[in-house]
């Protein structure tokens, strides 16, 4: 197996969002969006990050673009030169010069473009926001955008509603790579789209990887999408980060029991084949009042009194492979044969 060079590193990264209450806005409780997750990812990969609706995957995502400041946590990028920078101790000036290394993909690509703006304003804005003055420079640059996305340049003097859901997206990418940047964040970029849309999405984001080096935080629900383009896959459930290992080895064989959950969903392409579905009993846990000790026990068929007591530590029990679960060692979970 070839080192790789980390580029991001998350340590006890956590996300509070203040309940209030009253005429004068008391805050009574938190809502626990991100619940101190640790992880790294490592230059030239694909991370996925999945779990259902609401765990915090897109607070996650969010926390480490500093679109919304963090509670707690630290977050580390390696810098250009080398050295690792953690994000929370930069000025304003400075954590400006480090977003061009840092850029993202929208969930929306309807909502996620100015309708009055042309793409020519739209991709070439980064570049004139980053000291690109002149305008000459900036449509060359912005044509050249368009063709690796694959839209034609003479559509930079079109607005977005002259484009497909499709086309939208490879605008929205082509606005992301402006600034050539080293980790892309893609927050669900093909959930909003068609099914065969899908897959010419996917298969420019993996191609654009090839060609420029790049890095992928790949936020999504749909697994099998996310073991299509996914090096590693990270599960979260309520904020907290449940399960991390390599693709092949999540799939084949989960250690955490959401994690075999959520795979007995995945649908399976050969009718011949029955599937066993595990459906979980009871709702997902409020994370404003979480249960004690791990979250997923209420749910979980396999918990134990230690379960209800005591929250599971985030521990390496195989090398790459990352758990949280008090009975991750011994339990022997279904998976989804990867072919």
């Amino acid at each position: 197996m070839i080192a790789r060079t980390t580029l991001l590193r998350v340590a006890g990264l956590r996300k509070l969002f203040p309940i209030r209450k009253g005429f004068w806005k008391k805050t009574v409780g938190h809502v626990r969006a991100v619940d101190g997750i640790d992880f790294h990812i490592d230059e030239g990969e694909t991370l996925g990050l999945v779990g259902e609706s609401g765990c915090g995957k897109t607070t996650t995502a969010r926390c480490i673009l500093r679109a919304i400041e963090p509670t707690a946590g630290e977050i580390f990028v390696r810098a250009a030169d080398g050295a690792e920078i953690e994000m929370g101790r930069l000025r304003p000036s400075q954590l400006r010069a480090l977003r061009r290394e840092m850029q993202m993909i929208f969930q929306d690509p309807f909502t996620s473009l100015n309708p009055r703006m042309t793409l020519l304003d739209l991709v070439g804005e980064p570049l004139l926001v980053h000291g690109m003055r002149s305008r000459r420079e900036r449509e060359a640059r912005v044509a050249e955008l368009l063709r690796r996305v694959g839209l034609r340049p003479e559509y930079m003097r079109r607005f977005p509603h002259a484009f497909s859901g499709g086309e939208r997206q490879r605008i929205g990418i082509a606005r992301a790579l402006a600034l050539q940047p080293r980790l892309v964040v893609a927050d669900e970029p093909v959930s909003a789209l068609d099914v065969s849309v899908q897959a010419q999405i996917l298969n420019l984001l993996i191609d654009l990887q090839a060609e420029f080096q790049l890095t992928y935080l790949f936020v999504a629900h749909d697994l099998s999408i996310v073991r299509h383009v996914s090096n590693r896959v990270a599960v979260m459930y309520v904020g907290r980060m449940v399960e991390l290992a390599e693709t092949e080895a999540l799939f084949s064989a989960p250690k955490h029991p959401y994690t075999a959950a959520l795979l007995s969903a995945v649908p399976e392409p050969d009718p011949r084949t029955r599937s066993r579905r595990i459906v979980l009993q009871g709702e997902v846990a409020n994370p404003a009042a979480p249960p004690s000790g791990c979250y997923f026990h209420p749910r979980c068929p396999y918990a134990i009194d230690v379960c209800r007591d005591q929250a599971p530590t985030w521990q390496e029990i195989a090398p790459a492979r990352f758990v949280a679960c008090h009975r991750a060692q011994e339990l022997q979970l279904a998976g989804v044969e990867v072919s």
